[in-house]
């Protein structure tokens, strides 16, 4: 894609989520270009501050699922750079190799119950 027409979409893209009023809710757009090139703009409609803090993680990382004594265990094969949300998860990251999360909240969500015969994965450590 020429550079010139990256401007204009991400130009577009800006311009598209100042005109849209005020929601309580958390939005995801995403643009899919010509050559696969992907453009994605998000907000983070909150009440409340999340105290976002943004943390460099090195590759080769010993990391765990915090999920309990079952958690999952591994160490990062690339580096990343995350944005947390209260300190305490992650809520957007991206990696040495492009690779991107993005994570959505919805209060209403139903999740599995806990097994502890199946290696755990805390959910502020899915991105």
């Amino acid at each position: 894609m020429r550079n010139g027409m990256k401007k204009g979409v991400a130009a577009l893209a800006a311009a598209f989520m100042l005109a849209v009023p005020a929601a309580e809710a958390c939005t995801r757009l995403v643009y899919h270009g010509h050559d696969g090139a992907v453009i994605t703009a998000r907000s983070m409609d909150w009440k409340d501050e999340i105290m976002t803090n943004l943390w460099i993680f090195p590759r080769g990382m010993a990391r765990d699922g915090s999920g309990g004594p079952n958690s999952l265990t591994w160490t990062s094969k690339y580096g990343s750079v995350i944005a947390s949300g209260y300190d305490i998860s992650t809520v957007d990251g991206v990696n040495e190799m492009g690779l991107v999360a993005n994570v959505l909240w919805l209060v209403e969500s139903q999740y599995p119950t806990y097994d502890p015969n199946k290696p755990a994965l805390s959910i502020a450590a899915w991105a």
